[in-house]
């Protein structure tokens, strides 16, 4: 299994958190981590296409473990959405075969800045929203009644077995996601969330 690591550094001032904000792993570790550019051509050269930065709105993000490109599905004839028999709700899951390292789907919606967010969600909770950065997030809550048509809103989480990876560019506005591995005909989809989705809420979390 591909481990990923995303880490964010402020360099400036920060502003209240969105409660979807995806997990920073410390800005200490993110420093020493970026601090040489030697380390960083290294990094790339081992690494290749699995290991990403972006310097974005005054913020530096690094990710390890996620592809950014790779042979794209067709979710219609490899992903079905339904109920999962547990109190999940729906779920995704594979009807065919899902190569490692496919692109799967990118997350899309409703764009909502952070006024109209709260606006829209006054106590800060958008459980169907990915945050893009501190300004943005993209709401997906319009999608997710539509079962019959995939869309990576229907896929559950799962920090102790994901398959599936999160790529972030929010240069480009874009959260993507990949197979992990070979995802065999029946298995569901999953991936994390990532620990600021359950803050608040830690008790209501499935393995």
């Amino acid at each position: 299994m591909c481990t990923c690591v995303t880490y964010q550094v402020l360099s400036s001032a920060s502003l209240p958190p969105l409660s979807i904000v995806i997990d920073t792993v410390g800005q200490a570790a993110a420093a020493a981590g970026v601090a040489s550019a030697g380390a960083l051509a290294t990094a790339k050269l081992l690494w290749r296409d699995t290991f990403h930065l972006e310097w974005h709105k005054g913020r530096l993000y690094a990710q390890l473990g996620v592809p950014s490109s790779g042979p794209a599905i067709d979710p219609a004839e490899c992903i079905e959405t339904k109920p999962t028999g547990d109190v999940r709700g729906n779920g995704a899951y594979a009807t065919q075969l899902i190569p490692a390292g496919s692109h799967i789907a990118d997350y899309s919606g409703e764009w909502l800045d952070r006024g109209s967010f709260f606006a829209k969600y006054p106590d800060g909770v958008g459980d169907y929203s990915m945050a893009i950065d501190q300004d943005y997030v993209i709401d997906a809550a319009d999608h997710v009644a539509c079962t019959s048509t995939f869309h990576p809103v229907h896929m559950n989480h799962s920090r102790q077995r994901p398959n599936v990876l999160r790529y972030y560019s929010r240069g480009q506005g874009r959260v993507a996601f990949f197979a992990a591995r070979d995802i065999t005909p029946g298995e569901e989809l999953l991936y994390d969330y990532g620990r600021a989705y359950w803050a608040g809420r830690e008790h209501m979390e499935l393995p």
